[in-house]
């Protein structure tokens, strides 16, 4: 019987061969998992790139720096509509006088005392004097209010509200003017410690609170001291000096000053069942 021989070619390894084809194939198994579709990739390096911003880039708007922050605005009875404008009106016939009836600007501002209390005051500011008015927002009157002559007034100081190096009250974040007819003297012991001494020779304004929570540039205006500090100097006498600096508000540990302008107790508001 003939045999039969086969041309196989050359001799193979069937062992290795297998290996080889077995890592390929994990190879090929390992690169499907770690292939990410085009646009998931860039998804991710977008959310990367967005995380690396934000936490690179801080905001440019900073809340700590905003005095008033923990205030209910509509408390305020002043924050009513056309309060303040009926309480102006009422004021401007009540208390100036024809010969003076030429207005110039008027506000609702906070006033801050020798004591660094803070009191709400409409002002009224003519040609000729400076009003301050103490106004009472429920019952819609005039309780007390004190006039300035422009022409008494020698030093007119814009800048930002600051307490001694050694005081412990905390930092106002607040700017102000202060105008002041004492000449340059100093306030005598028995004015200056004196918490019931009225005829102090200077008024320290600031914004009222409602300014840093009124939407319109119009709404603000009634409430921003700085208002009153761009208007009043065109009036002061030739030989007003008229400066910016710090404004210093001798409050070194006033407890009692802290909780009064805390609670703002300068301010007429609802408290509760009951307001003042």
């Amino acid at each position: 019987m003939d045999e039969t021989y086969f041309d196989e070619g050359p001799a193979g390894n069937f062992e290795t061969a297998t290996l080889e084809i077995t890592k390929e194939l994990d190879v090929n198994e390992l690169n499907s998992q770690n292939t990410v579709p085009v646009g998931a990739d860039t998804a991710k390096k977008n959310r990367e790139n967005k995380t690396y911003t934000s936490s690179e880039v801080p905001s440019s708007k900073d809340l700590s720096n905003i005095p008033f922050k923990h205030i209910d605005i509509h408390s305020f009875f002043s924050d009513r509509n056309e309060v303040v404008d009926r309480a102006l009106k009422d004021c401007q016939e009540s208390l100036i006088n024809e010969e003076e009836n030429d207005i110039i600007g008027s506000w609702l501002l906070t006033e801050i005392s020798l004591w660094d209390i803070e009191k709400e005051r409409l002002v009224i500011l003519s040609k000729k004097a400076i009003y301050s008015i103490k106004y009472d927002f429920i019952s819609l009157k005039i309780l007390e209010y004190n006039r300035i002559p422009l022409l008494q007034i020698d030093t007119l100081v814009s800048g930002e509200l600051v307490y001694p190096p050694s005081s412990l009250a905390p930092k106002r974040h607040m700017s102000g003017i202060r105008l002041m007819w004492n000449k340059g003297n100093p306030v005598p012991l028995t004015k200056k410690w004196n918490p019931f001494a009225k005829d102090i020779p200077w008024l320290t304004y600031a914004s009222h609170p409602l300014f840093w929570y009124k939407g319109s540039e119009v709404e603000k205006a009634r409430f921003n001291v700085e208002g009153l500090q761009s208007l009043i100097k065109d009036f002061l006498p030739s030989d007003c000096i008229i400066r910016n600096g710090l404004i210093i508000i001798e409050n070194y540990f006033g407890v009692g000053a802290l909780v009064h302008n805390r609670n703002g107790l300068g301010f007429y508001k609802i408290r509760g069942k009951v307001s003042f």
